[in-house]
């Protein structure tokens, strides 16, 4: 199956929403509208150092992409962060993922991102597998976070 990559505009607030909403479930994560509502509001409008792609399939939407963009003096410069990437359940499994992959690590090279980073649960052998063939390797760093608004 063949995907096609299309910046996420406005109108797709209500369609993101519910693929977020799809992946947390999948995920084993809690949607919490409060928070993940306005972050979703933030997307649509657009912002420069958010890139946000609707992964679709014959016209019809499979998932999405999110791409952030920063900065990391340890990693040489500008840098990236896949934030989440997620495909529906009935697009899994026929290359999907690497496709995906392909398209972030283009988009990257695009971007001129020194380093792509992303985050995988240590349990999700699937989406690890994935990632380890196209070079990404634990760094030895463990990600921390720390909630700084209510």
């Amino acid at each position: 199956m063949s995907f096609t990559f299309r910046p996420i505009t406005p109108g797709d607030r209500q369609l993101i929403e519910e693929l977020v909403r799809a992946y947390y479930a999948f995920d084993g994560l809690t949607y919490d509208p409060t928070l993940h509502g306005p972050a979703l509001d933030q997307l649509v409008k657009g912002d420069p150092a958010v890139r946000v792609w609707i992964v679709e399939a014959e016209g019809q939407p499979a998932g999405y992409l999110i791409l952030t963009i920063g900065f990391s003096m340890y990693y040489g410069g500008k840098d990236g962060f896949i934030d989440e990437l997620f495909l529906k359940e009935e697009f899994r499994g026929s290359g999907g993922g690497t496709e995906i992959m392909r398209f972030a690590d283009a988009q990257a090279k695009e971007l001129e991102l020194a380093y792509l980073h992303l985050e995988v649960t240590e349990t999700n052998a699937r989406a690890r597998g994935i990632y380890e063939r196209r070079g990404f390797a634990p760094t030895g760093h463990m990600l921390m976070s720390k909630r700084t608004v209510p």
